[in-house]
């Protein structure tokens, strides 16, 4: 679960399934004053705010002279981690393959589901990504294709008609298929064809 404190104070906050019944989740906040120990932590931390863009060339790189479909899996969660200097993302010393992350997420203590992708959810896991620099993933849940995008800070946000005036905010999306068509500030809408199925996740 992740944690901030508000005046002590403790958000509930009800999460909408699209599609599936709604649930209550319990979300306890902490402002960015955390502690002294906190904050030595996350300067300690090495982060590089060009990942993004680097990985994705590295990637496009990687799939011209790639052998197999198999190859060049693991730039996204390089990327995600190298942005935010942490290692949430790799096994062994070596970053995980994009289809991996979301069951690796679900293993971790340190990140938690949001919910679906609903208006309420976006702006609370928006909220997390601007104000706290926390990343979020999205992935789609039920699609036989996984694809795992990254949140993109302080990115646009627009309504969607095509998916029900829904806030649509900006990702970076690396198209295992589709190199040349990936992209880093692109709307979410361009990464899948619909909201149904997708899930928000957050670091705690």
């Amino acid at each position: 679960m992740f944690k901030r404190t508000i005046l002590g104070g403790v958000i509930i906050a009800g999460l909408y399934s699209c599609g599936s019944s709604s649930g209550v989740k319990e979300f306890e906040v902490t402002n960015d004053t955390d502690s002294e120990q906190a904050e030595a932590t996350t300067e300690m931390i090495q982060t590089n705010p060009n990942a993004f863009q680097e990985n994705l060339i590295a990637f496009q790189e990687c799939k011209t002279s790639a052998n197999s479909p198999g190859d060049c899996k693991e730039f996204l969660a390089k990327a995600v981690c190298e942005y935010y200097g942490i290692e949430d993302l790799k096994e062994g010393g070596n970053y995980i393959d994009y289809d991996k992350i979301p069951t690796k997420l679900k293993e971790l203590d340190t990140w938690q589901k949001v919910g679906d992708f609903n208006e309420e959810n976006i702006q609370l896991a928006l909220e997390q990504l601007n104000s706290f620099s926390k990343p979020v993933l999205v992935f789609n849940s039920n699609d036989s294709y996984v694809h795992v995008v990254a949140l993109l800070p302080n990115g646009n946000v627009i309504k969607s008609r095509k998916w029900g005036d829904i806030s649509v905010p900006a990702c970076v999306s690396y198209f295992p298929t589709r190199p040349n068509k990936s992209f880093i500030k692109n709307g979410i809408n361009y990464a899948f064809g619909a909201a149904d199925g997708l899930e928000i996740w957050i670091k705690n």
